[in-house]
């Protein structure tokens, strides 16, 4: 990419700061149809024509600006981050959760919530969550065509709402819930974003059945959680359980759209990003046989089978490969490098949105107060001034660096006090399952890699694949 006009080092006049550059653009139209036909083609041709800070033009959303350097990111959400407020569109879309709330209310919604993300708290999760995992996978055999996308969201979805919310989905069931899980991602399509709000799109539509379809189920937990506590004094110990008993007792200040709307919030930031991250871990290793044979190699040494771990009174003494446990993951170190290295080339969440609160410089660049910005993840994540071959799938990388060596250059989950609250969570669950389906199978992709872009970074199909028993 260019380090041209717009890079982080400075501008045209530091005096008195212009506007970002502009790539070459049409009449009337500007960027819009290049923008929403590939959001990913679109920032890497702008950058290379303007920079790494940018102006683009596009219908419903006028000047969007487009940052895409690390020193960017840290000015954007951490130094800088008052004059970068989260967009009226995480609001409408899904309320008053941890998502989009600001100020006092993101505050008191994060002191009421953070406990159930506490490493101590999440390790309690990893036996149910392999568990599930085992419970999916059993069903798969040799032969077998499945969509790797299909499988591994449904199975996040399993994982969210029985560690967060106690409720078992059932396997073959809970059609609408899954549904309308699937279609949260709908009110981002790009060829929604450029319309205004009040544009009834198909996409929109689709999107306001599913928030209904989620509310309701939100509010009949909720009325069972508030019932046990009026009836014999608990509750339950799952996130919506905790909620209603920190306000019983004072603790939290929360009103029943707020405990609703938090339902909404993580299973659209907690479950289909980890989906994504582990099926285009799991495609990779189908597309990368030399990285699944390491990861093999070190899954049969670590996790060995269940007649080895017999003799230590911790498996069931069947001869097969060990279901892996919270124990194991500190001697995964092929397994976690693959995770990042995925994380790298295909960040679930490709920008991340903002709209200036006031009139900010940013590289030397003047950017009014109301403009939307997008912090580009994934143009970051593949520059070669911070990654050698960055477009090659190449978890060796991560031997002698770290998500920390990167600072900014790497940044999934965000970064500053509003990262992801969830990405202990995450990343415990996508090794567990990744470890879970590479003990047993192999996975030969049926297609190649396309992408869709959306809020998330969507496959193009159902990312199909061969079955093969190890």
């Amino acid at each position: 990419m260019s380090d041209s006009e717009g890079s982080a080092t400075g501008g045209p006049d530091a005096t008195a700061p212009g506007p970002p550059p502009s790539p070459p653009r049409l009449p009337v139209l500007g960027h819009t149809h290049r923008y929403a036909r590939d959001p990913f083609a679109f920032v890497d041709w702008a950058t290379d024509h303007a920079g790494d800070c940018l102006l683009a033009r596009v219908i419903g959303e006028g000047d969007l600006c487009v940052l895409a350097h690390p020193d960017h990111v840290e000015q954007a959400l951490v130094t800088d981050r008052d004059a970068f407020a989260k967009g009226e569109d995480f609001t409408v879309a899904f309320g008053q959760n941890l998502l989009s709330v600001e100020g006092d209310q993101w505050e008191r919604q994060h002191d009421a919530v953070q406990e159930f993300f506490y490493p101590g708290k999440i390790r309690g999760y990893a036996d149910r969550m392999v568990d599930l995992a085992a419970r999916r996978t059993d069903r798969w055999a040799g032969g077998d065509r499945i969509s790797v996308h299909e499988e591994i969201q449904a199975l996040a979805l399993e994982n969210l709402f029985a560690t967060l919310f106690d409720r078992d989905l059932a396997l073959d069931g809970d059609a609408d819930l899954r549904r309308a899980a699937s279609a949260l991602n709908l009110w981002f399509e790009p060829t929604s974003w450029v319309l205004p709000n009040w544009v009834p799109t198909p996409a929109r539509r689709r999107f306001a059945r599913a928030r209904e379809t989620l509310d309701a189920e939100a509010q009949r937990l909720l009325a069972e959680r508030e019932a046990a506590l009026a009836g014999d004094g608990d509750a339950g110990e799952d996130l919506l359980s905790t909620l209603v008993a920190l306000r019983e007792r004072g603790d939290a200040d929360l009103s029943d759209a707020e405990i609703v709307d938090q339902v909404t919030g993580f299973i659209f930031a907690g479950h289909d990003t980890t989906a994504l991250a582990m099926t285009y871990a799991l495609h990779l290793l189908g597309t990368h046989p030399e990285v699944r044979d390491r990861l093999h190699a070190e899954l049969d040494d670590v996790l060995g089978s269940d007649a080895d771990r017999d003799a230590d009174g911790a498996a069931d003494g069947t001869d097969g490969p060990a279901r892996p446990s919270f124990a194991d993951l500190p001697d995964l170190d092929v397994t976690e490098r693959v995770l990042l290295e995925t994380l790298r080339l295909y960040p679930p969440i490709h920008t991340i949105p903002r709209v200036t609160a006031e009139d900010v410089t940013v590289g030397g660049h003047r950017i009014p107060e109301g403009t939307t910005t997008h912090l580009s993840v994934v143009s970051i994540h593949r520059d070669e001034r911070f990654y050698d071959d960055p477009e090659q799938f190449r978890p060796s990388r991560w031997r002698e660096a770290s998500p920390r060596s990167k600072g900014y250059a790497f940044v999934p989950f965000g970064a500053g006090p509003r990262d992801c609250i969830g990405r202990r969570f995450a990343s415990l669950e996508a090794r567990l399952v990744l470890a879970t389906v590479a003990s047993r199978y192999r996975l030969d992709p049926l297609s190649d890699l396309e992408l869709d872009p959306q809020m998330t970074t969507q496959p193009a199909d159902d990312v199909p694949a061969r079955v093969v028993e190890r």
